[in-house]
């Protein structure tokens, strides 16, 4: 028998087919594209032949991102991320072009192998990250009700509460001011509690409950699953089944965590509901009314995990870097001004106190509360949009189901927008003429367009809240030996997550007065 293969041989002819199979196998998971190269707009150059850019962009996607818009001077440019093209945002009239102005073309999102495929397996998915469908606009306007100003409003007995629980926690584990303390844990329990209370009726009171601690350890690990730093296999297919799958055991892991206390929070309203003892809280609105709104366990469950998910990461995290910063030498300037505007709308402490969660009348602690959240975005990359339309921009034909990467760091300091201060943390660029023309959304860490956070008002409200009891009750100074890092990358203690946590750091919370702070926490207690 001859050594070279007869293709006219019936074992030959049979293997043409097998070898054109394997041919088009190896190249739709090693090498395919889902876009070709999208004429007219700019592409970064060198890109690997199986995984684009995704490796190129380092440990810190979102500065990586920047410098290359930097560099060659391109405000939107295109990459690849493995089998996906991506197109990436980088300055504020081109992010507003794409998501605002074109948002009915760009308000869908991509299912992502590992946040929707396992995370979301055996449970809902959250609103924020589905697709857009009938489904996903139902369940939004569903949240929109609750979270209207009328409804908001009425959360603020429980914004009261929560608030001055941190003051007082603040207050007593320091010593009454004579230690240093780190805030972090406190301002986590507040946005937890908030959306726990909102949700369920359900709170913690105590910072080393292990639910507590539970929680927020399992939504920094599902966050990290939308992360396109640390989630290679959601863009190179192959990896799914070659590498050592710990990513994949990590997300089965935490979905079960996440489902059983899901699950538990649920069934003890859904109880409440039954035996008529339950108070006021979305889960027991959404079990009453479900089959008004038609809605199914499903939509409930979406609503209620989207909610737990990300409803407090960016309440916390731009609480606590905003308390770092108001600690820190450059803050105490903007401490004492906020104190002055918010003692020259009332008459003393304890009316300021008491007023603050009932309304916004200090200018400068909202313009220091809009700075907070552009100069720290939460999400530096923001979770990615998905054309839902094709359109055209600036002669470019944008296909329809192509990635769009929102790069919050590099718009939020784009100092063609802001002015050439863009790099400095300043809250009087809100106050004054020149830039209060910056238009709606003012920064993208909210998102924009259709799919924008549909909590915007409720999460500006309770920093409004947080960071004026805390200027009223305290003067901030930070640690000498563990002070806060206030720099807008650095800051962030792990830049290959999804969501910043500030790093750790330790604050000297002195009391303004003690007897008039003791008399406002017995009050709002």
């Amino acid at each position: 028998m001859s050594p070279h293969l007869d293709l006219w041989h019936p074992a030959g002819a049979l293997m043409v087919p097998a070898l054109i199979a394997l041919a088009i196998i190896i190249y739709m998971k090693y090498f395919y594209v889902d876009f070709e190269h999208i004429k007219g707009l700019p592409e970064v150059p060198n890109g690997s032949l199986v995984s684009g850019h995704l490796y190129k962009l380092g440990n810190d996607h979102a500065s990586t991102a920047q410098k290359w818009a930097q560099t060659h001077a391109w405000p939107v440019y295109q990459i690849r991320l493995g089998n996906r093209r991506a197109i990436i945002l980088n300055s504020f009239d081109a992010a507003r072009e794409f998501i605002v102005s074109r948002q009915t073309a760009t308000c869908d999102r991509p299912r992502l192998y590992t946040f929707h495929g396992v995370v979301s397996k055996t449970s809902a998915s959250t609103i924020g990250m589905n697709p857009w469908d009938e489904r996903t606009k139902k369940q939004r306007r569903v949240v929109g009700s609750y979270t209207t100003a009328p409804a908001v409003k009425k959360l603020q007995p429980m914004l009261d509460k929560e608030t001055c629980h941190v003051i007082s926690g603040l207050y007593e584990d320091s010593k009454k001011g004579n230690e240093e303390i780190m805030p972090h844990i406190y301002l986590k329990r507040l946005a937890l509690n908030i959306m726990l209370m909102f949700c369920y009726n359900r709170r913690f009171v105590n910072i080393d409950d292990p639910l507590l601690l539970n929680i927020l350890s399992d939504a920094n690990t599902i966050s990290s699953f939308r992360s396109t730093n640390s989630n290679a296999q959601d863009y190179i297919p192959y990896l799914r089944w070659f590498n050592d799958g710990k990513r994949t055991a990590m997300a089965t892991e935490v979905r079960s965590r996440r489902d059983k206390w899901l699950a538990q929070l649920l069934e003890t309203a859904d109880d409440s509901v039954k035996d008529g003892s339950g108070k006021p809280c979305v889960a027991q609105g959404l079990l009453v009314d479900s089959e008004d709104e038609k809605l199914t366990k499903h939509d409930i469950r979406t609503i209620l995990g989207g909610l737990m998910s990300g409803g407090f990461e960016t309440v916390f995290a731009t609480a606590i870097i905003g308390t770092g910063f108001l600690s820190s030498p450059e803050g105490q300037a903007i401490q004492a001004r906020a104190y002055d505007d918010l003692m020259s709308n009332y008459s003393s402490i304890e009316e300021a106190f008491s007023q603050v969660v009932l309304e916004e009348k200090s200018s400068y602690i909202v313009a220091f509360v809009r700075e907070t959240l552009r100069y720290y975005p939460v999400h530096h990359l923001l979770p990615p949009r998905q054309t839902y339309q094709e359109f055209e921009y600036n002669g470019a034909r944008i296909p329809k189901g192509v990635l769009v990467y929102m790069n919050a760091q590099s718009i939020n300091h784009d100092k063609s927008k802001y002015g050439p201060d863009a790099d400095e943390f300043r809250p009087e660029r809100w106050l004054e003429e020149k830039e209060t023309a910056v238009p709606p959304p003012y920064h993208f860490s909210f998102g924009a367009g259709a799919r924008m956070c549909t909590a915007v008002n409720f999460s500006n409200k309770i920093l409004y809240a947080t960071f004026s009891r805390l200027i009223l009750s305290f003067k901030m100074t930070a640690s000498k030996t563990m002070p806060p890092s206030t720099h807008y990358v650095n800051y962030n203690r792990d830049t290959t997550a999804a969501g910043a946590i500030p790093r750790d750091f330790k604050v000297l919370f002195t009391p303004r007065e003690p007897e008039v702070l003791e008399s406002c926490i017995r009050k709002s207690q």
